[in-house]
C-alpha cells in the first residue's frame, strides 16, 4: 500500500503494513473479569482491549468519504496518467456488475453504477486539469461532471465515441489485463460495444489500463493513512472484548459461536466484515486445531483469530492470540510447561 502526498502529487510515500497494520500475533491471558493481564502489547495500543473510539453516523461518514474521494481523484489520477504517459482513461461499469475501479470511485450516494456508467478521465497536457467526466443518465453528483445529453445523442457509445473524437487522445487506456482481476473489470459485452464505436485509428491507441487501476488501488492518501490507525483501533477493540470474559464462558462458548459475535458485533457497529473471521483452538494433547467444526472453548485452550472490518472504504486484516486460564493461573504458561 503506498501513501500520495497531496501537495506532492509526484512523491510517493511507500507504506510497509503487514496485514493491514496489525497482523502480529499477540498472547492475552483470559480468564473473565478476573484475569490479570501482564503482556504488554507491542502495536502502539495502551491495552489488548483499547477503547472503541466513536464511530461517525453515516451522514458524517458520507461526508468524509466524498472529501476523501475528490482528493484522490485530484491527486492520484492525474499523477498516475503522467507517470505512464496515458492521456486518457475509460471506465465501463454495468449496475450490480462494477468494475473493481469504478466501485472505489462512486460517491456516498451512488452505491451502484447506475445502469451502465462510463467514467472518462483526460489530460490536456499543457499543466492543466485533468479532466472528470460520466457519460452517465444519472450522474455521479459533483465528482464527475455530467456531459451526456439524452435528447441530442440517445445513444451512450456515441456520445462516447464523440467525446473521444473531441479530445484526439494518444492512449486510451481500458481496464483489461490478464494478470489480476483488479485492473480487469470490462466485461466482454462493453469492451467489443466500446470497440465498435471506434474508428479503426482509434482502436489502435487502446492499451491497458494496468498501471493506473493498480496505481490508483494501492495508493493511499495522507488523509486516509492519517485516520487508518483509528480504524485499526476499531478492530483490536472488537477482538478484545471478544477475547474476554463477558463473551467466552469456557466450557459453553464455542469457536463458532465467537465466529458469529464478530461478524454480529461488526454489524450491529454498522460496519462490514472484510471477510468471515475465524477462531482456531489449539489445545493441548489435540493434532493439529480445531478451526471449521463447532468446538467448546476450554480452560487452558489457545485461540486465534483471524479478523477484518471495512470503515470509510479502507480493510483491516488482524490475527491476535489469547490463552484461556486454568483455574489457579494468573499468565499463560511458558512454552515449556
Amino acid at each position: 500500500m503506498k501513501a500520495i502526498d497531496a501537495s506532492a502529487p509526484h512523491a510517493r510515500i511507500r507504506a510497509l503494513l503487514a496485514k493491514g497494520v496489525a497482523a502480529a500475533a499477540v498472547s492475552v491471558a483470559l480468564a473473565g473479569a478476573a484475569a490479570a493481564q501482564t503482556y504488554q502489547p507491542d502495536q502502539g495500543e495502551p491495552s489488548m482491549s483499547p477503547a472503541m473510539p466513536d464511530i461517525l453516523p453515516l451522514r458524517e461518514r458520507a461526508q468524509v468519504h466524498d472529501r476523501w474521494l475528490k482528493r484522490r481523484l485530484d491527486t492520484i489520477v492525474p499523477a498516475l496518467m503522467r507517470e505512464n504517459k496515458i492521456d486518457m482513461w475509460v471506465l465501463v461499469a454495468r449496475e450490480y456488475l462494477e468494475d473493481p475501479v469504478v466501485g472505489t470511485m462512486l460517491n456516498a450516494t451512488n452505491l451502484r453504477a447506475r445502469r451502465r456508467t462510463i467514467l472518462m478521465f483526460y489530460d490536456p497536457g499543457g499543466g492543466k486539469p485533468v479532466e472528470r467526466l460520466v457519460v452517465s443518465k444519472h450522474g455521479m453528483g459533483d465528482v464527475f461532471k455530467p456531459v451526456w445529453d439524452m435528447e441530442k445523442e440517445p445513444d451512450q457509445w456515441k456520445a462516447l465515441a464523440k467525446l473521444i473524437a473531441e479530445r484526439n487522445p494518444q492512449k486510451i487506456a481500458l481496464n483489461t489485463s490478464s494478470l489480476t482481476a483488479f485492473a480487469d473489470g470490462m466485461t466482454h459485452s462493453q469492451y467489443s460495444d466500446l470497440m465498435a464505436s471506434l474508428t479503426p485509428a482509434q482502436r489502435t491507441k487502446v492499451v491497458s489500463g494496468y498501471p493506473l487501476a493498480i496505481g490508483w488501488l494501492e495508493t493511499r492518501s495522507l488523509e486516509e493513512m492519517e485516520r487508518y490507525p483509528e480504524i485499526v483501533r476499531v478492530a483490536h477493540a472488537i477482538i478484545g472484548e471478544g477475547f474476554s470474559g463477558k463473551v467466552i464462558k469456557p466450557g459453553v462458548t464455542t469457536n463458532q459461536d465467537l465466529v458469529w459475535w464478530y461478524r454480529q458485533r461488526v454489524n450491529d457497529l454498522g460496519l462490514a466484515s472484510w471477510f468471515h473471521p475465524s477462531v482456531e483452538i489449539s489445545r493441548r494433547g489435540v493434532k493439529g486445531v480445531l478451526r471449521e467444526e463447532a468446538s467448546v472453548i476450554e480452560k487452558g485452550d489457545m485461540l486465534r483469530v483471524d479478523f477484518g472490518i471495512v470503515h470509510l472504504g479502507l480493510n483491516t486484516d488482524t490475527q491476535h492470540v489469547a490463552y484461556v486460564l486454568r483455574d489457579g493461573e494468573r499468565d499463560a504458561p511458558s512454552r515449556s510447561t
